[in-house]
């Protein structure tokens, strides 16, 4: 029984020392992995996309890397289910100062695409190397403000809230929605606009006061509590005490209507990123056939409500709209 347990022992110490001394390389077999991203906003014809590889670092520190990944010369098509067809063409753009990579951003564009809602999206990336990356959508429908069950003025009478509401023919559809209070400032004798995001709610965190924003939402209509409308038209102007320099334009309403590729990506990528939640794994998610990336579609909506110029005054601000 001795004689087996040093057995043991000298078959453990020999695996133990050969697998000290074998270089570990934690990335496995390196596999060159190509990225498409493309996201087509359907109420305006231009549109971007960008084309990049995956790389490797001796330091197994990702941001260590000074060699830009992203692929020039490569021909990108976009195109209706009509074979109305744009090809995109590549750019440059200056980096801003201090960024890791010294060469400017690349990047492929087109002025001259605007799809139609409802159709069926397509995009191909034929790279100097021969591979080809592909992908397709459906573009959403478009929304009409419901006038019936939107308040036209902020603060609305008798209410602790206002509120605003649309109709869609989409199925299933998922929609990001956001308040923007909008106002002008006086800045070197210039009137400079801003626009002030009004969040779900706030909360505490740390001793400072933090927003929370809503999540995509399924339902038609997205209500603003007074509180809260409150304390963002304190915030926009927080420790400037030039109140009546802020002239206070509109709350403008956007809304925007994701496909099913954005709405899954959404959904992935956005878990656990609240202050109060901890991610211990990277979400992978890819609609991409060839390689990897991203495409999708969304179309933009906007509505104005008008804010009561008493509402206004009583912060110290000045109305912009007699």
């Amino acid at each position: 029984m001795r004689k087996k347990a040093i057995l043991i022992m000298i078959c453990s110490g020999t695996v133990l020392f050969y697998s000290c001394n074998e270089n570990l390389n934690p990335y496995g077999e390196f596999k060159d992995q190509y990225v498409l991203s493309c996201v087509v906003r359907a109420d305006t014809s231009f549109q971007v996309a960008y084309l990049t590889k995956n790389y490797v670092t001796q330091d197994f520190n990702a941001y260590s890397n000074t060699v830009d990944p992203a692929i020039k010369n490569a021909t990108i098509r976009i195109w209706n289910g009509d074979d109305t067809v744009a090809i995109m063409r590549d750019t440059s753009i200056a980096r801003p100062a201090g960024s890791s990579y010294q060469t400017p951003y690349s990047a492929y564009y087109t002025k001259n695409f605007k799809p139609s809602p409802n159709s069926v999206i397509s995009i191909e990336a034929l790279l100097p190397n021969g591979k080809r990356l592909t992908s397709t959508s459906t573009v959403p429908s478009s929304i009409r403000f419901d006038a019936a069950n939107t308040d036209t003025l902020v603060p609305p009478a008798n209410k602790s809230y206002f509120k605003y509401a649309w109709n869609t023919y989409q199925k299933n559809p998922v929609f990001i929605t956001r308040v923007g209070i909008y106002y002008l400032k006086d800045e070197n004798n210039q009137k400079v606009r801003h626009d002030y995001i009004v969040p779900l709610s706030y909360t505490d965190f740390n001793g400072t006061r933090q927003p929370v924003y809503p999540s995509p939402i399924s339902t038609t209509g997205y209500s603003v509590d007074m509180g809260v409308m409150n304390t963002a038209m304190k915030m926009l102007s927080d420790g400037d005490s030039n109140k009546s320099g802020y002239q206070i334009l509109a709350c403008i309403i956007e809304v925007l209507s994701l496909d099913v590729n954005l709405s899954v990506y959404y959904n992935a990528t956005a878990r656990g990123t609240d202050i109060y939640s901890v991610k211990l794994d990277e979400t992978d998610y890819s609609n991409i056939s060839g390689g990897l990336g991203m495409f999708g579609i969304y179309i933009k909506n906007q509505h104005a409500i008008r804010i009561s110029s008493d509402y206004i005054r009583s912060f110290g601000y000045t109305p912009a709209l007699q």
